[in-house]
């Protein structure tokens, strides 16, 4: 089956560099629990695009862009709901496997 979520970028198209982990350029864990630390080694996407879009408009450092995954949950890519914040998950894969399942990007609207 195709799921979708719903990753915020800082480029349109999306690069490689958009869907890494905080753990691959060498970011500190400030929090170094069970969660954090398994969420550390993902990349956060969101189960709705409002829910992506209103993080985005709350942090816009994180991108201006929405980009839209249609990912198969029967292949490489895991995905598990995370953290208390309604509608995140975590996702973990390779980024060229992730930014290959990106079909439009859409920008973040006010």
């Amino acid at each position: 089956m195709i799921l979708t979520f719903f990753r915020i970028v800082l480029t349109d198209p999306p690069t490689e560099a958009d869907f890494y982990s905080h753990q691959r350029p060498g970011i500190p864990l400030r929090h170094p629990f069970s969660e954090m630390s398994s969420m550390h080694t993902g990349v956060s996407v969101f189960a709705t695009i409002t829910q992506a879009q209103n993080k985005a408009r709350k942090y816009p450092h994180l991108g201006g862009f929405i980009a839209i995954m249609e990912i198969d949950d029967g292949g490489t890519v895991a995905v598990a709901r995370t953290s208390k914040d309604r509608g995140h998950n975590t996702s973990w894969a390779d980024p060229g496997v992730l930014l290959r399942s990106v079909v439009p990007t859409d920008p973040v609207h006010d």
